[in-house]
């Protein structure tokens, strides 16, 4: 589900309790306050977490795994393209945080 950033507020980054997920992104409405979280950032079926450009979260626990390759980063950003990146969704927090 895409989240407003109208409506919403990003607080904090923290490890996935997912175990195919890196991070989950905790957003806060501005109204409510109620807090809803966003999950993002792939891991493989056998536990190995997928590279990426370069982990911004802050957080770092996959920056082992940053390849910082301009080149794979172009070709990634080329096929989300059409993604949603006006939302909090987690093409969004991929895209920005990651690549």
């Amino acid at each position: 589900m895409p989240y407003s950033k109208s409506e919403y507020t990003l607080v904090r980054f923290v490890k996935s309790n997912l175990k195919n997920k890196k991070y989950k992104a905790i957003l806060k409405h501005k109204k409510t306050g109620k807090e809803v979280s966003v999950q993002f950032g792939a891991i493989k079926s056998d536990g190995t977490p997928y590279e990426q450009y370069k982990d911004s979260t802050g957080l770092g626990l996959y920056s082992k795994y940053d390849h910082n390759d301009k080149a794979r980063r172009k070709r990634y950003m080329e096929r989300h393209k059409n993604d949603d990146l006006t939302n909090f969704t987690p093409g969004y927090f991929a895209m920005k945080y990651l690549w």
